[in-house]
């Protein structure tokens, strides 16, 4: 008896999965999906599919060990289990604890990677997150902590001094926070930022400000989650 999970990266919008992720969509004998999985993806399942998809700041959502549990669940019974991810299995998706799921039933494991949203985002505006003249790497941090100690979870002072570009998913609720942190540590207020809001979706939505201006205009265009923020001189290149 075989079992494998496969772990898959859909990307936001419904061109941004691979082929070789539709192909295991299309095999697969059960389907774990996403909240953000975009719906004209969902045409490729044949199988059984299961919502497992969280919400943020929702009390009421599938906890990631019940998740684990549904994926070991489904791997005991000799089933091809797909666990189908909104962006790439990377960034904050909690693949390793479903990895460490699998492994823990002596299943097979294949990841397979997706577009992020941090690369659409910068694509969309004909950008990028790095440039090898003045930006020379790019740092990847989540406004909501598991522990909701955002001020201690990171070292904001080697943060700016990096002069790195960040990348801040699930931040906006958080945003007014790491304003303050990156402000307090010496980053510049005009320092450019962009926000990509629902991207590749009919409800995107995507703004440029400065750090100084970025909670009002959050506030103004009432932006919410799912958002991505980049923070950095790159953010200047945004053709919006």
């Amino acid at each position: 008896m075989t079992k494998e999970l496969i772990i898959v990266g859909a990307g936001l919008g419904a061109k941004s999965i691979t082929l070789a992720g539709i192909e295991a969509i299309e095999h697969a004998e059960v389907v774990l999906y996403d909240r953000l999985l975009h719906p004209d993806i969902q045409k490729y399942i044949r199988s059984e599919a299961i919502d497992v998809g969280k919400r943020p700041y929702h009390a009421h959502c599938l906890p990631q060990e019940e998740i684990n549990t549904l994926i070991i669940e489904h791997l005991q019974r000799g089933k091809r289990v797909v666990r189908l991810k909104g962006g790439d299995t990377s960034v904050f998706a909690r693949t390793v604890e479903e990895v460490e799921a699998a492994r823990s039933v002596g299943a097979r494991v294949t990841i397979i990677p997706g577009v992020t949203s941090a690369s659409s985002l910068a694509a969309r505006v004909q950008s990028a997150l790095t440039d090898r003249r003045t930006v020379p790497g790019v740092v990847f941090i989540t406004g909501h902590t598991k522990a909701d100690a955002l001020e201690t979870c990171y070292r904001w002072d080697a943060l700016v001094a990096l002069n790195f570009t960040i990348v801040v998913y699930m931040g906006v609720k958080n945003m007014a926070t790491i304003r303050h942190k990156l402000l307090e540590y010496g980053m510049s207020p005009t320092t450019p930022v962009l926000i990509g809001q629902s991207l590749e979706t009919e409800q995107e939505r995507i703004f440029t400000t400065i750090l100084d201006d970025v909670l009002g205009c959050i506030a103004s265009h009432r932006i919410s989650h799912p958002s991505t923020i980049v923070i950095g001189e790159v953010a200047a290149f945004a053709e919006v």
